[in-house]
């Protein structure tokens, strides 16, 4: 991709940056960057010589072929008589022949040069064409290479369980990466044995997913029920005397077994408490691991033996150990492969082929020829454990290996584990302080725990090309995209939390901002990296694609996961508010006279990127009427949905206009560029003062309330409403047509649109409506903040006992599918990111003196605590945090995803009260 750019780039200087005008009797060589004028001929020649392939200069070569004596350089380039000149002393008519005929040489050269000049550019707007700018990526060095990024801190994050998607995955943050796993045999109803690998709802596991301890970098303990087993995975990192980069790490598998009241009643499985665990390591790079012994069916089990080994470029030599019981027994298997997404498949093959030859699900204690991927099956009865000890630096004399792994299992590992737990209970109470609340106890402060666990155990590290649908726009482009559906971006790194381990375990942009909320309270470093990973993505107009599904990964996933390139960046606010924290926090630090090089640095290395992405805004989703914005890329042509869903916006199928158009106004995005405009103008005065009074004024003009209520404000009703061509008389219908040949009779759902549209108010009260409150746009004392707390407490509109319901119970869509088979999201479900955006508005006006003040306490007291009781209810009914909440059915999880530790993790700065 870079490598194309630099030779666009090389032709554009030639071709570009000197132009070549022709007159019949006069050559002028002009550049781009000063007047024209007459160029002495030792620059023409300079310019011609790059556009031929000989070593000759052009004029010789031209001269030489055509027996011309060579031209001489005018004595003076200014005078008005200097032409071209020859050396030869003839008469003055052979000086007049051989003169025309050096002219038309000289025309017919410049013609020469003009075609190749014009051939050259075609290939330069052909090669241009075919390669698009959205996958042209911003021109800055990356964030993510700051100096306050490398040394101690990388490798303090060298090795994590980045693998979010899997029940156990290890990597380090490095491309090519050896990669851990911790596969095991369950029982799945109606079709025997299945292999647990990838978190997956339809494994029916009671309780799955669930780290109720994480740290983020160092220590995790996992929980997972499996039929009549409970799973408890351990994880732990460690830097000992001897150990190689990123350190050592170990984890530990615990199975116990439990009665269930539903084995009662099935038949009783013959061997109810065997177990059969499967731990890989598998090097990406495709370089040989070592498996011990050599002979097969000879596992060695003693502690100071290890059961593979290998090296890499960066931690040097490895070993890994493992620590078991008696009555435990384990088989093996080596195999080569280039393709880490299919090591699921990979084993339960030779498991199947193993069951065929003797009758058992054992692995073939054999090996391919240097392989890249070591399996080792540990079988046993519960109640079991196992140690799995990774050390690095092996190659070095005073490695102390088995020093080491006698330190990370078996009792010391066990001590080590308790003061892991014990660290991280202190560490959640000294930074959310929850006992210091009268109405939280223990049962609220152990769901605030699994949150913050849930958000930071599924920290995630990718590398590779996302993959992107974009708009063709050439034939050039049309012939590369025969291939695919998708262009692939530059190749990038991505460190980030992502929402659901089982549902979405990979970047998504438009939640980030609001995990990053949670996670820069916790590990303030650890989310400036995750912040410059994903600024990182920006391209060249400021454009960041809103899922990031990079490398082997992407494999998995099908083709509506790719997002458009007319989709701008979603959610601003979450970043924006992290990001004015940052500022924030950078200016106290000057004010209280000290320095912070570090956050300078970073605000000044993210700042382009910023402007660059508030451009894309500005420039992208203004509105016809001046001040105005709407989200682009709505479907006008789309006759299946009720209301064409607004992706880009974050709620999807919140309700719009009813027929997009370029007359619309949307609410949201009006005040999200209000609030951008503030914090771009915070930043803009401590590192880039020459831009901060453009920022501020546009702050000013945008939060002007005068100029929200001409654009939004429903006076009538006092209610705040986006603008467009609108209809309420909309329904879908089931459409039947019958195939006059065959008599196929074809059914679909349609819309039906039964009023006219027409310029309005499209009267949807929700979410949308509270952007004003949301962004403190009104005075304390004013009656549109007044009317606004009146609204927010009545149960026929967002008021539940579960919280804000995200469209009134009166609205004409309130709950309506969208299309056939999709139920809604934003037409009444609750949502923790827009409660708790309320709650820090609400939050903010009650600490502000005036008329108001206490009514908006009020509101938010009773408001916080509905939320709280019925997240921590909902968890222990279920096990599980949601992704959205029902509005009624007393406020239980809504069908969809979960666990979902990613916005909903929210819940921990809820209780704490920190906004």
């Amino acid at each position: 991709m870079q490598q194309r750019t630099s030779r666009m780039h090389v032709k554009k200087a030639i071709i570009g940056k000197k132009e070549i005008s022709w007159v019949p009797d006069q050559m002028v060589v002009s550049s781009s960057s000063t007047p024209s004028s007459t160029t002495p001929p030792n620059q023409t020649k300079k310019l011609l010589w790059f556009m031929q392939k000989g070593r000759r200069r052009p004029q010789q070569q031209m001269m030489m072929a055509l027996k011309m004596p060579a031209i001489r350089r005018p004595h003076s380039s200014s005078s008005s008589s200097s032409r071209f000149t020859f050396s030869s002393s003839s008469s003055s008519s052979s000086t007049i022949f051989h003169g025309l005929r050096g002219m038309l040489i000289c025309v017919s050269f410049g013609l020469v040069c003009i075609t190749i000049a014009a051939v050259l550019l075609c290939m330069r707007e052909e090669e241009g064409s075919s390669h698009p700018r959205e996958i042209t990526p911003f021109p800055t060095k990356l964030v993510s290479a700051l100096p306050q990024f490398q040394g101690a801190h990388r490798e303090r994050l060298y090795w994590g369980t980045y693998r979010p998607n899997l029940y156990l995955g290890i990597r380090a943050r490095t491309p090519k990466s050896l990669l851990a796993g911790l596969m095991w045999l369950g029982l799945k109803q109606g079709q025997g044995s299945s292999l647990r690998h990838t978190c997956d709802e339809s494994d029916g596991l009671a309780r799955y997913c669930s780290w109720v301890r994480h740290d983020g970098t160092t220590y995790g303990r996992q929980e997972i029920v499996d039929g009549s087993a409970r799973i408890t995975i351990s994880f732990f990192k460690s830097k000992e005397l001897g150990s190689g980069y990123g350190g050592d790490w170990v984890v530990r598998v615990l199975v116990q077994p439990i009665k269930r009241k539903e084995d009662e009643e099935q038949p009783k499985h013959p061997h109810p408490n065997d177990v059969s665990f499967f731990f890989y390591l598998a090097n990406e790079e495709g370089c040989p691991l070592k498996l011990f012994p050599k002979q097969p069916s000879a596992i060695s089990m003693q502690q100071d033996d290890p059961i593979a080994s290998g090296s890499t470029k960066e931690i040097g030599g490895w070993e890994l150990h493992t620590i078991k019981k008696e009555g435990t027994t384990m088989n093996y298997m080596g195999s080569r492969t280039n393709h880490m997404h299919n090591l699921t498949e990979l084993v339960w093959q030779a498991l199947e082929t193993q069951a065929r030859r003797t009758g058992t699900l054992q692995l073939p204690d054999d090996s391919d020829n240097l392989p890249n991927i070591a399996i080792f099956q540990v079988s046993g009865k519960a109640p079991m454990e196992l140690d799995f000890v990774f050390v690095s630096g092996t190659q070095t004399r005073n490695a102390r290996v088995n020093l080491r792994v006698k330190n990370l299992s078996g009792a010391a590992l066990s001590k080590r584990l308790t003061e892991q737990e014990e660290n991280f209970e202190q560490r959640f109470e000294s930074t959310f302080k929850l006992k210091n609340w009268v109405k939280l106890g223990d049962r609220e402060i152990e769901v605030g725990q699994v949150a913050m666990s849930g958000l930071l155990g599924g920290i995630a590290y990718f590398y590779g090309q996302s993959r992107i649908a974009i708009p063709l726009k050439s034939r050039a482009q049309q012939q590369i995209m025969r291939a695919g559906s998708f262009w692939e971006n530059w190749s990038a790194a991505l460190y980030t939390s992502v929402r659901s381990r089982s549902s979405y375990p990979h970047g998504y942009f438009a939640d980030e901002g609001y995990h990053q909320l949670l996670i820069s309270q916790w590990d303030w470093k650890l989310s400036k990296d995750m912040i410059a990973h994903w600024l990182d993505l920006i391209n060249v107009d400021g454009w960041i694609p809103h899922q990031q599904i990079l490398g082997d990964e992407a494999q998995r996933y099908p083709t509506k996961y790719t997002c458009p390139s007319t989709s701008p960046p979603q959610n601003l606010i979450p970043r924006l508010k992290w990001v004015k924290k940052l500022a924030t926090r950078y200016e106290t630090t000057l004010v209280a006279g000290k320095k912070d090089p570090e956050n300078l640095s970073f605000l000044k290395a993210i700042f382009p990127r910023l402007k660059a992405w508030f451009h894309w805004f500005n420039s992208t989703q203004t509105g016809k009427v001046a001040g105005s914005f709407y989200w682009h890329g709505r479907d006008a042509e789309s006759e299946s949905e009720l209301n064409p869903k607004t992706v880009m916006s974050g709620m999807d199928d919140y309700p719009r206009a009813s027929h997009p158009s370029k007359d619309e106004r949307h609410l949201d995005l009006h005040c999200w560029m209000a609030f951008a405009s503030q914090t771009m103008a915070k930043i803009a005065s401590l590192v880039d003062i020459s831009s901060h009074t453009k920022y501020r004024d546009t702050a000013a003009w945008l939060t002007d309330l005068k100029l929200l209520n001409e654009l939004y404000y429903e006076e009538r009703l006092g209610r705040y409403f986006d603008f467009g061509n609108h209809s309420e008389m909309i329904k879908l219908y089931q459409k039947t047509t019958v195939e006059p040949r065959t008599g196929y009779v074809h059914s679909e759902v349609r819309r039906l649109v039964m009023e006219v549209p027409e310029l309005r108010w499209v009267p949807q009260y929700g979410y949308n409506s509270l952007f004003p409150l949301v962004f403190r746009m009104f005075p304390l004392t004013s009656l549109q903040f007044a009317h606004q707390l009146v609204l927010l407490q009545s149960e026929m509109y967002l008021w539940t006992d579960y919280g804000l319901r995200s469209l009134a119970a009166s609205s004409s869509m309130f709950m309506k599918h969208n299309m056939e088979n999709e139920s809604p999201h934003w037409r009444g479900r609750l949502w923790l990111t827009i409660n708790y955006l309320v709650l820090s508005a609400l939050d903010y006006y009650s600490k502000e003196p005036g008329l108001n003040s206490d009514k908006a306490t009020d509101v938010y007291l009773k408001l916080r605590e509905n939320i709280i009781r019925n997240v921590v209810e909902c968890y222990y009914e279920s096990g599980y945090l949601w992704e959205s909440y029902d509005n009624s059915n007393n406020g239980e999880g809504s069908k969809g995803f979960h666990p979902f530790a990613g916005s909903t993790a929210l819940i921990v700065l809820i209780m704490g009260e920190i906004y």
